[in-house]
């Protein structure tokens, strides 16, 4: 009997079925990540996200990670290789490169197929994404189907509950056979809207064995082969930057029960850019309460990210040091974006800062490597305010050199002397009351103690900061070239979002062959890194060759047309309607604009006379607009700019109520009809500065209704 039991308990201790592992099985068998990479940003942000997994992810660390490569053949990724890390080169007709986010449909596909049922469950992250702790929230034990949350703002595309599909809607309800009528109602995270099931795709988890990852491909793939439906469903960015979000939606509620789609908790999946918009019910109190963070851009734009939410003990030392290192654009460079970008070079010898002012929106970055290679020169592109304030800050002791070109003093100076012009449009820019003359603060610029003329190089423990002359933005605009970096720092005379030769804001003549000279130097080095002043820079020599020519050539085009119709003897404003950049060029003018760009290689060429003798003299046509109205009367243009709204043209009507706002500002019918012409313009543009100044435009006009109803002597429409 000894025996027997001695033999019942040896095999009871040793039997698989009752060992520590079985009784607990490690959640990392059966659960996978997926993720994309396309470009250098996103080979960061991959490199952060997979660190924190393996930090921070619990039972969940050591879950393998798939990364789809959008571009191998530049970005190969070879930092993301690790244990359990696989990279996979990205499958896509290479037609819908250029489609907003196409590119997770079918990168989530690939794992989809890699993993096979070998997982439970496949949770995608985009690469601006942070763990934070377990992932327990996607893991679909328990018969799930999917983990994901709904959106968090409507944005246009969203539906109400029971509402019919609209043209957007329609072929994904009809392929997918759902019934609108039939379909559970979610609410929006952020506006608290209630829609049709609409969901966020930036976390969230599925059953691979479901197949939804491909039927989402395969199903994005028709609709954008389907020219009718993209020309006429997909009319507006909003529509075709979501569209892959949509498809998804319908494909998990068409294959996953109501039911057995896990609600993912906010905490799993925050949306960090939102955060200031969430009801406070909402908002999470630290970090350290949260999973896992969507960044989106925050980390390339928002310096100061770590400020908005509270965070505590060693994960806030983690974050400090994971962005520190994110901000490493490659050995000896570091890249920070506040007001503009910063860039510090790291020598054996020390470092060296250029265009320090946006280091300033969270300096303790660029201050603990500093503090192991002390700064030894302040470099500066140029004289814009927004790229030196605060210099002082930086410069611990009074003879580190601050370096730029001879015009930076005299470009200050013009900027002092009108201080409260410029006042004046900052506070439109900053959509702020506008100022005093008299209350303006005052302008103390900083002083270069070395500038140059033409050429000056700076050496440093064998690194050479070659600054040259090039101007373009503004007269002292200058390019450095680091050969031993193989980087071209070129300031503002690049913008991705198209440059600003005639700014809005107001500024002195900025000519246009002066950008397109500056990028011609700035190719002329064959860079491996393209710095800009704002935005993400370029890496990699045939990107930059291919997009900076690109660019360079578009603007080349617009100067030459320009000066084509000036030949011809056609006016300013038929240029700016005339003159169209080619398609092959693929601009979308965020900051400034054609028309813009055109008007401002006119007067830069040839002044502001437009031949029409009028204009030699100090009366403006608006000075007989009271004339107009006394003929025709108010009443009638009015209609008239009604009409002229009606049919699409918002743009006349605005010029039709200018002619009664001018000697009637509280004009009740006039205003209205303005304020209706200008979001009409404001929700069908790209534009960032148009958006600006359509705004400003509203918010005069809703102050003159506001005022003369306060005052009694509002205009009444018949």
């Amino acid at each position: 009997m000894k025996n027997v039991l001695t033999i019942v308990l040896f095999f009871v201790s040793c039997s698989p079925f009752f060992t520590a592992a079985e009784k607990a099985p490690d959640p990392a068998d059966r659960f996978a990540l997926a993720t994309y990479v396309g470009n250098h940003v996103q080979e960061r942000s991959a490199r952060a996200l997979i660190q924190s997994v393996r930090e921070f992810a619990g039972p969940y660390r050591n879950a393998p990670v798939y990364v789809v490569l959008g571009d191998a053949a530049n970005f190969p990724c070879d930092s993301l290789k690790g244990e359990n890390n696989h990279l996979l080169p990205l499958e896509m007709d290479p037609a819908f490169k250029d489609y907003p986010l196409a590119y997770k449909a079918f990168a989530a596909a690939q794992v989809e197929k890699a993993v096979g049922n070998r997982v439970k469950s496949l949770a995608w992250f985009d690469p601006a994404c942070l763990v934070l702790g377990s992932l327990a929230d996607l893991d679909l034990e328990n018969g799930f189907g999917a983990a994901i949350r709904p959106v968090s703002l409507v944005n246009t595309i969203g539906i109400p509950p029971g509402e019919p599909p609209n043209d957007y809607w329609l072929p994904i309800y009809r392929e997918l056979g759902l019934d609108a009528a039939t379909l559970p109602a979610y609410e929006t995270v952020v506006d608290e809207k209630p829609i049709q099931p609409y969901f966020n795709c930036e976390i969230f988890s599925v059953d691979p064995c479901l197949g939804v990852f491909s039927e989402w491909a395969d199903m994005l793939t028709g609709l954008l082969k389907d020219e009718t439906y993209q020309k006429q469903a997909c009319t507006s960015f909003l529509r075709r930057l979501f569209l892959h979000q949509a498809v998804l939606s319908g494909v998990i509620i068409s294959r996953v029960q109501p039911d057995k789609i896990k609600p993912l908790p906010l905490k799993t999946g925050y949306p960090f850019g939102q955060h200031d918009r969430l009801a406070a019910a909402r908002k999470a109190d630290s970090l350290n309460d949260l999973s896992a963070l969507i960044l989106d851009y925050a980390w390339d734009r928002d310096a100061a990210w770590l400020d908005r939410i509270p965070v505590a003990g060693g994960l806030k030392q983690r974050l400090i040091e994971a962005y520190t290192e994110y901000l490493r654009l490659t050995d000896r460079l570091y890249r920070i974006e506040g007001s503009c970008n910063s860039y510090l070079v790291l020598t054996n010898g020390g470092s060296v800062l250029i265009d320090p002012a946006g280091a300033s929106a969270a300096p303790q970055y660029f201050q603990r490597l500093i503090a192991d290679h002390p700064l030894k020169a302040i470099l500066l592109t140029h004289a814009h305010r927004d790229h030196w304030d605060g210099l002082e800050a930086w410069r611990s002791d009074p003879s580190i050199p601050v370096i730029a070109q001879r015009y930076f003093t005299k470009y200050n100076e013009y900027w002092k002397r009108l201080a409260p012009f410029f006042a004046r449009r900052g506070a439109i820019w900053a959509r702020q009351p506008l100022p005093d003359p008299g209350d303006v603060e005052a302008f103390e610029p900083v002083v270069p103690s070395i500038t140059f003329a033409d050429e000056y190089t700076l050496e440093l423990d064998g690194f050479h900061f070659h600054m040259v002359h090039t101007p373009g933005e503004t007269p002292d605009h200058a390019t450095i070239w680091i050969p031993e970096l193989a980087a071209v720092f070129v300031g503002d005379n690049y913008y991705a979002y198209f440059v600003n030769n005639a700014t809005l804001r107001g500024t002195l003549p900025r000519p246009l062959l002066g950008y397109i000279h500056a990028l011609d130097l700035a190719l002329s080095y064959d860079p491996e890194f393209f710095l800009m002043g704002h935005g993400t820079p370029l890496v990699r020599k045939p990107l930059i060759r291919d997009t900076v020519t690109n660019f360079r050539d578009a603007l080349r085009y617009i100067h030459d047309e320009t000066i084509a119709g000036i030949n011809r003897g056609k006016d300013v404003c038929t240029l700016m309607r005339e003159i169209k950049v080619p398609e092959r060029f693929g601009i979308r003018p965020y900051f400034g604009k054609v028309e813009w760009t055109v008007r401002g290689v006119y007067e830069e060429n040839v002044g502001w006379f437009d031949e029409d003798p009028a204009s030699m003299y100090g009366l403006p046509v608006s000075s007989v607009y009271g004339d107009l109205v006394d003929l025709v009367g108010a009443d009638a243009i009015i209609a008239r700019a009604e009409r002229r709204l009606a049919a699409g043209d918002p743009v006349q009507s605005l010029h039709l109520t200018a002619i009664v706002l001018k000697n009637d500002p509280g004009h009740a019918g006039a205003n209205t009809i303005r304020i209706k012409a200008l979001k009409t313009l404001r929700a069908g543009t790209f534009n960032y500065i148009e958006r600006i100044w359509l705004d400003f435009g509203i918010r005069v006009s809703e102050e003159n209704l506001a005022t003369a109803k306060a005052d009694g002597t509002e205009a009444k429409d018949d």
